[in-house]
């Protein structure tokens, strides 16, 4: 929440600031551009003036005299013609600041006159490269390799005629150049260069630091900043279509985003106190609250899964540690509530197992006497003296009421005195087989008188109606989960209704309703013994195979 709180704050300043900073961008870039336009504009306007002011020299009489009659003219009025045509070239070149000089140059009397120099010679180079490749009217200033830049009118303005005379006006770059300082601010580390757009030559100069050597535009007019390796600068750039030439401006953009930088650093200042505050808060929030829930939550886990040990201590007294001693307290309440249900569990299943071993079957009972009687009426003294040994440990084994539980072992030796005698007594009719129990169960402890009435339940229910070949067979069985121990007997098995409704009662779906048989009472006893998963499972209910199994849980 603290973070979403911040958020829209922190987003609202990043907008002012890059509002704020474009506006002010904006700003700079409309009065930069406006200066350097206005010089463009102005340089456009002189330059013409130039042109028409040369143009107008070409139909000078002076000047046509010398370039026809110059050879027949008497030396006076060649001189007065040279003197009066050089005040036309001063007239010209004292119309603007930023010519240098203006000369008329006639190839074929091979004169030149300028404003500066006055009267000279052509030289004989000069005179063929006038000749040869006719100078022709120039639109647009052309830059010498000394760095001025030239122009130039001819007459007569023909590709295919040799030029009569030239006018050529020189604009010197050092003027350029002191008039481009009229463009900067005073010692602000700012440049301004004049260029040729045609190839981005530089023609002058403000006297800056010589970025145009590192950086121009690559278009005529725009901005752009670019970082050198001590600032950020402010690039503005314009050009003029008619002089091919442009104006490349570099500001230091701290002159005028400096604000904004001590802005930007307040701004990120806040950022971080804001991320600090946030991970304080947050940690607050985790001692004060998340982790004291945390720890409620965990111990309301464990809970559920049982363990009744569970307690919660907290040293600061606060709300959480008021409902960390209720909870402590409904844990020791319900443990004593579950202890006493337990308690209570354990009586009844003592009630019941005490009840079991009274409850002898009497024909069972009667017959095993009437066996004896019989074997010691026909004087079979060895049958008898056995069938007399195994009743009377029969009989000490299920009245004894010292224990509840006893090793597996013993259950299975009574388990075997009882299929001797059941065998003894049925004879012919069926066979009764219990095999070796393992070594490594031996050593358990289980309730008494688990094995013994699933044999008992075998031989009454599942073969009472067997004349002959009757089996029972007992085997011990280990999984890495559970020791188990099978019951198996070829009797008349089960129906489906009558399967569904014992499992059922197995599974305690039915509640506690259910008549309480010697299975459910088994299966009860085993799981309260040897805990969850342990108990009686039917495996096979089929006529001819009826299976029930003990499962005893390793981790019980």
């Amino acid at each position: 929440m603290f973070i979403l709180i911040l958020t829209p704050i922190y987003v609202i300043g990043l907008n002012i600031y890059y509002w704020g900073a474009d506006a002010v961008e904006e700003q700079v870039y409309q009065s930069v551009d406006a200066q350097m336009n206005y010089y463009l504009d102005t340089m456009e306007a002189d330059v013409e003036q130039i042109k028409i002011l040369m143009l107008d020299a070409l139909n000078d009489f002076n000047l046509n005299y010398l370039a026809t009659i110059s050879p027949v003219m008497r030396p006076f009025d060649k001189q007065r013609a040279i003197t009066q045509l050089q005040q036309r070239m001063i007239t010209i070149r004292s119309s603007n600041e930023w010519i240098s000089d203006v000369t008329v140059y006639i190839p074929g009397t091979r004169i030149q006159v300028s404003a500066e120099n006055g009267y000279g010679e052509l030289a004989a180079e000069a005179v063929q490269s006038y000749l040869n490749h006719p100078h022709r009217f120039t639109r647009a200033p052309v830059q010498e390799d000394g760095g001025d830049l030239l122009l130039r009118v001819s007459s007569p303005n023909n590709a295919n005629r040799p030029a009569q005379f030239v006018i050529e006006t020189r604009l010197s770059a050092s003027a350029l150049a002191d008039s481009l300082d009229y463009l900067t601010r005073y010692d602000s580390g700012e440049e301004i260069l004049l260029r040729r757009t045609v190839d981005n030559a530089i023609v002058a100069s403000s006297g800056g630091e010589s970025y145009g050597e590192r950086w121009m535009p690559a278009n005529e007019g725009g901005r752009a900043f670019i970082q050198t390796e001590k600032k950020e600068l402010f690039v503005v750039y314009a050009s003029s279509s008619e002089l091919e030439l442009g104006l490349v401006r570099y500001v230091d953009s701290s002159l005028f985003m400096g604000q904004f930088d001590t802005y930007r650093k307040w701004f990120w200042f806040f950022s971080l106190t804001a991320t600090l505050l946030v991970v304080l808060f947050s940690w607050i929030l985790y001692k004060l609250i998340h982790k004291p829930l945390i720890t409620l939550l965990r111990a309301f886990r464990r809970l559920r899964e049982g363990d009744l040990q569970v307690r919660i201590y907290r040293r600061p007294k606060d709300d959480f540690n008021y409902l960390y001693e209720h909870f402590n307290d409904t844990v020791q309440h319900l443990h004593s509530l579950i202890d006493q249900v337990y308690r209570q569990k354990i009586l009844v299943q003592r009630a019941e197992l005490k009840q079991l071993q009274a409850q002898i079957n009497p024909h069972f009972l009667y017959n095993s006497f009437f066996m004896l009687h019989r074997m010691i009426k026909l004087e079979d003294q060895d049958n008898a003296l056995s069938f007399s040994k195994n009743l009377g440990q029969y009989f000490q084994y299920i009245t004894r009421n010292t224990t509840d539980d006893i090793l597996l072992i013993r259950e299975a030796e009574h388990a075997s005195v009882y299929m001797e005698l059941q065998g003894m007594r049925l004879g012919n009719r069926m066979s009764l087989h219990m095999e070796s129990s393992p070594q490594a169960i031996n050593h358990i402890y289980v309730p008494r008188l688990i094995l013994q009435p699933l044999i008992e339940n075998a031989i009454e229910h599942g073969l009472s109606q067997t004349e002959t070949g009757g089996v029972v067979e007992v085997r011990f069985r280990e999984d890495e989960q559970y020791w188990r121990i099978e019951v198996r007997d070829n009797g008349c098995g089960m129906d489906g209704e009558q399967l569904e409704t014992v499992r059922r009662q197995l599974s305690d779906e039915g509640g506690e309703d259910y008549e309480i048989t010697a299975l459910i009472n088994i299966h009860r006893r085993i799981r309260i013994y040897c805990g969850e998963g342990s108990g009686l499972r039917i495996l096979k209910a089929d006529p001819g195979d009826f299976v029930v199994q003990i499962a005893l849980a390793k981790e019980g």
